[in-house]
């Protein structure tokens, strides 16, 4: 006996009707998504979420409860955890933080920068959160944003090496070596004593073969004076 194929879309139609569902048994809702496994931490799990029903802008409960599930691998309920917190409450640093990690882990890179953002503008002068909007922009194409917040970065902490790589590579992406050269040598006029070294010194002296710049060779020049044994 063969089917006819429009019985798929009968039998759809029939859904909507709810004494069809008694009738047919076959008609049901689409799936939700299974409940995440807390594992052994569920009933603290429950009962932080409980109590955060009663009391939802208690900062301390909010933050134990995220951070809980964030050890549990619930990254989903992190974040909605944090965004149901700014909500309600406004926003919260530690929720903000977990947030970015979060989303930046699921690859929700949209969501990581917008955290990122909250962070930056909650604490602007916060060398981290301007490296995380950084890496955020960096992941959706945007280069020059990221460029800039690296650079600001590197003004806040010029000794920080990961920062320095990070602010080169988005301007040699953006094609400006006189800026990656000016900030190699912002970092080794805070460190003099990496101005000597094999990997900077290559660096420094390559990108300047590359383009004239002319305030940044004699600043290198100062340098290498400064450092001379």
């Amino acid at each position: 006996m063969s089917v006819s194929p429009r019985v798929p879309f009968r039998l759809a139609v029939l859904c909507l009707s709810s004494g069809a569902v008694a009738v047919l048994g076959a008609c049901s809702k689409a799936p939700e998504e299974p409940e995440f496994d807390h594992g052994l931490k569920k009933p603290i799990v429950r009962k932080l979420r409980e109590a955060l029903k009663e009391t939802p802008c208690d900062k301390a409960k909010a933050q134990e409860y995220a951070q809980l599930l964030m050890t549990t691998g619930d990254l989903k309920g992190v974040t909605k955890a944090a965004d149901d917190f700014t909500a309600a409450c406004g926003p919260n640093v530690v929720l903000l933080q977990l947030s970015y990690t979060a989303n930046a882990r699921q690859g929700q890179k949209a969501e990581a920068l917008k955290a990122a953002t909250a962070l930056v503008d909650a604490q602007p002068e916060n060398a981290s959160y301007r490296v995380w909007r950084g890496l955020s922009q960096e992941a959706l194409g945007q280069t020059e944003g990221a460029a800039a917040d690296y650079q600001k970065a590197l003004e806040l902490q010029p000794d920080q090496r990961p920062i320095l790589n990070a602010v080169v590579k988005a301007y040699e992406t953006l094609n400006r070596p006189c800026d990656a050269l000016a900030a190699y040598q912002r970092y080794v006029q805070a460190k003099p004593a990496e101005a000597n070294k094999a990997d900077v010194k290559n660096a420094m002296e390559a990108l300047a073969l590359k383009t004239s710049c002319p305030a940044a060779e004699a600043d290198a020049g100062s340098a290498d004076a400064a450092t001379a044994p």
